[in-house]
């Protein structure tokens, strides 16, 4: 807070021009809690102390000479004095010896912004005594007491800035910028000096820009362009149509940026406009009514009177910007507004070098309006003519030339080389993380800037079910509503498909071929956009074929310019390298599953269809990694050659199989089973003991004795296994998976020959 804020603060707190009613209600509370019957908020002004909030007294000010609260300013600390009649500085005071007959006296510091004006004290009649905690306490309020006062101040302000505004002819607009503009805030003066529904627009039934002509449309997002570009400030004219009337606007826009450098919002100043405007098409017409014949030259030429601020052209500098020369005004700042918003800083930094003689001379190449609307480049050669005896220069001179064509060439190639370096990019980006998503949202932005675009998707054809559905590797992040927020994660989550194609991105997919829209609401397709989603004024949709066949698509949208052909034969190259991508993409998922059907085949007994040997010696090897017991057990058909001998071995066949199922079946989800060769089988049970596990494995033990396998109607047998198992513990001196296997092996054997059809526990 600078000094005058300070003074004028400390008169408004003298002269009570806020309600201080809340802080005397603060006051009584504090009269109550420290047991005190008389507590005050002081100011010094001049030669008193004001008494601005107060509870135990009726006097509104002292003299200066007698203020307690002169030594809190003074030293900027508190003051205690416990007895009055014992302090000889105020022993005599003749607030001590007469009303208020202060006895005892605490005091913290009233400061605004860390300096003291004043006081906040505690009085008494009495002798009193106050704690440490109680002068902190103090201090502590007075520092709320300030901050209460300055928020009163601030909202007293604010109050009146508002009723200024209510009766202003400046309506105030902000807002927010997130991939397209939403309104924050509406003056509510709005309705009054232009005629529009406050309501409908602060809740998004309306758009700003519904509510402009179609070239007014066009000139608005050329400024947002030029702000989204880096400018701070601009000044445009738009026609707005109402239901009743036909009005134009004049519109001061300012941009606010993060610390990244990238719009935040805008803030529009608009007043009404149409009367000035309509006197300037008068004007316009009549100058276009006395055009004369143009200059044959092929150079523009000018001559700038500075101290008077004349600048003469000729009719050919007219002719290259259409502006009808009798009448062309002549001041310099006329000038400068037909110079492209981008382009006017560089120009004004050359132009002021040359002026100081820091240059031979002034060149420089810039974008001027043509008075149709599109723009044309000029090269600009000048120099300073006549300077006075003191170097200022007098007088500045130069020509103009049309270097529109070659400027478009340059640019043409430039983004050439800047598309051909960006293919590049999206396949290296693929080649390095085989992540084709990742890779199309690395380059999303380079693509919307090579496009000259807002919006951008890329997206991938599939067939689920035979029906159609294009899932999205990148699309520009808007978030509008609920909805659209659950779309966006999903996006995240690689999961958004669209299967809507009833709408102008669609239109590419049904109709296989480039689609361009330049007209809102005119496309067949063009179904609208959902309620406060961003406004797609211009589409270019782009599909992406492999061999005739449609395979995805690019959607870009809301290009300045319209979309042409020559725009989709730009983007061509890479429409057809991320073709190419796509291709690749599938032939590695066709190799990958080929792959994994081998290596599944390889790990497989086919017989049982349980996992083989080289299967479970690989699952088995990674469960010795783990820190909780374990059971791993040798399963063994008892008597199975004499079975091969007397059945067959069909009958052999079926018996493994039957007993695969029914091992497989008993155990749960996190355990496995294989058959590690002939009739034996192996098992790990996962997080087990020998008391958590020992029944199941007798139940599977029970249940293949159970089993008939039937051979034919008059033949059926029966089987039993043994069963051999070790528990494995974490506090276990460690082994391989092959001696755990081993000890197993060996219960086996001792149930093999103890009896057989028997589980036996290794030791």
């Amino acid at each position: 807070m600078d000094t005058f804020a300070k003074v004028e603060l400390t008169q408004d707190l003298v002269e009570s021009s806020f309600p201080l009613a809340d802080l005397n209600t603060l006051l009584t509370s504090l009269s109550n809690y420290f047991d005190v019957p008389i507590t005050l908020v002081t100011v010094i002004e001049g030669q008193w102390q004001h008494l601005i909030a107060k509870h135990g007294i009726l006097v509104d000010k002292t003299p200066e000479q007698d203020a307690f609260c002169k030594r809190l300013i003074k030293h900027n600390k508190s003051l205690l004095i416990p007895d009055t009649s014992l302090d000889e500085n105020y022993a005599n005071n003749p607030l001590v010896t007469g009303e208020p007959h202060i006895r005892s006296y605490l005091g913290v510091p009233f400061r605004i912004d860390g300096k003291p004006i004043g006081g906040v004290c505690l009085i008494d009649t009495k002798p009193k005594n106050y704690a440490e905690r109680d002068i902190h306490l103090l201090e502590t309020i007075s520092g709320l007491i300030t901050t209460i006062l300055e928020l009163q101040k601030n909202y007293s302000l604010y109050l009146e800035d508002q009723e200024l505004i209510r009766f202003s002819p400046i309506v105030l607009i902000k807002w927010k910028y997130n991939n397209g503009l939403h309104i924050r805030t509406v003056s509510p003066n709005i309705e009054r000096v232009i005629g529009i529904d406050t309501f409908n627009l602060c809740s998004g039934e309306i758009h700003f820009e519904d509510l402009l002509t179609e070239s007014s449309v066009e000139k608005f997002h050329f400024n947002l362009q030029n702000h989204l570009a880096g400018l701070e400030a601009s000044e445009i004219l738009l026609e707005m149509e109402l239901d009743s009337k036909q009005i134009w606007i004049r519109m001061i826009t300012v941009a606010h940026f993060n610390h990244e450098g990238r719009m935040t919002s805008i803030q529009a100043f608009i007043t009404e406009n149409t009367a000035q405007k309509y006197t300037e098409d008068k004007l316009n017409e009549t100058n276009r009514q006395m055009r004369l014949l143009l200059e044959a030259s092929e150079l523009g030429t000018w001559d700038w009177n500075i101290p008077a601020d004349i600048n003469k052209v000729n009719k050919k500098w007219c002719d290259m910007l259409g502006i009808e020369f009798e009448y062309v005004e002549t001041s310099v700042n006329y000038f400068r507004q037909l110079i492209h918003p981008t382009d006017r800083s560089h120009v004004e930094t050359n132009l002021a070098q040359h002026l100081q003689g820091l240059t031979d001379a002034y060149t420089t190449s810039y974008r001027m309006k043509h008075a149709d609307g599109h723009w044309v480049w000029i090269e600009t050669y000048g120099k300073v003519v006549e300077r006075d005896n003191s170097g200022r220069a007098l007088r500045l001179a130069g020509t103009h030339r049309d270097i529109t064509d070659r400027m478009e060439a340059q640019l043409q190639e430039r983004k050439q080389k800047q598309l051909l370096s960006f293919i590049s990019k999206a396949q290296s980006a693929y080649l390095k993380t085989g992540d084709l998503s990742k890779s199309c949202r690395e380059i999303l932005e380079e693509l919307i800037d090579i496009a000259d675009s807002q919006f951008a998707l890329i997206g991938e054809l599939e067939h689920s079910a035979g029906v159609p559905r294009l899932f999205i590797h990148a699309i520009s992040e808007m978030q509008w509503n609920d909805l659209s927020s659950q779309l966006v994660q999903r996006y995240y989550d690689n999961d958004l498909y669209f299967t809507d194609f009833n709408n102008l991105f669609g239109s590419v997919i049904l109709t296989r071929e480039t689609v361009i829209s330049n007209e809102r609401g005119k496309h067949p397709a063009s179904k609208g956009t959902p309620k406060g989603h961003p406004r797609i004024s211009k589409f270019l949709g782009l599909p992406i074929k492999l061999n005739g066949e449609l395979i995805g698509m690019i959607g870009l949208a809301n290009k300045f310019f319209d979309y042409t052909e020559e725009d989709a034969q730009f983007l061509q190259p890479l429409v057809d390298s991320l073709a190419g991508l796509y291709y690749a993409v599938k032939l590695d998922k066709e190799r990958q599953e080929a792959e994994n059907k081998l290596l599944e085949l390889a790990m497989t007994d086919t017989l049982s269809g349980l996992p083989n040997r080289r299967a479970f010696m690989e699952k088995a090897a990674e469960v010795g990694e783990i820190s909780f017991p374990y059971l791993i057990g040798m399963v063994d058909i008892d008597n199975f050659k004499s079975i091969n001998d007397t059945y067959g071995h069909d009958a052999g066949d079926k018996a493994i199989k039957l007993i695969a199922h029914t091992i497989k079946d008993a155990l749960r989800s996190d355990d496995f089973t294989a058959r590690m060769g002939g009739e034996e089988f192996a098992f790990v049970l996962l997080d087990a003991t020998y008391g958590s596990s020992s029944s199941l494995i007798e139940t599977i033990r029970k249940s293949i004795s159970d089993l008939e396998i039937t051979l034919s109607e008059e033949k059926s047998i029966h089987l039993t296994v043994s069963i051999g198992v070790k528990a494995v513990l974490p506090e276990m001196e460690k082994m391989s998976i092959t001696g755990h296997l081993n000890d197993a092996d060996k219960a086996l054997y001792e149930a093999k020959h103890t009896g057989k059809n028997k589980v036996v526990w290794f030791k």
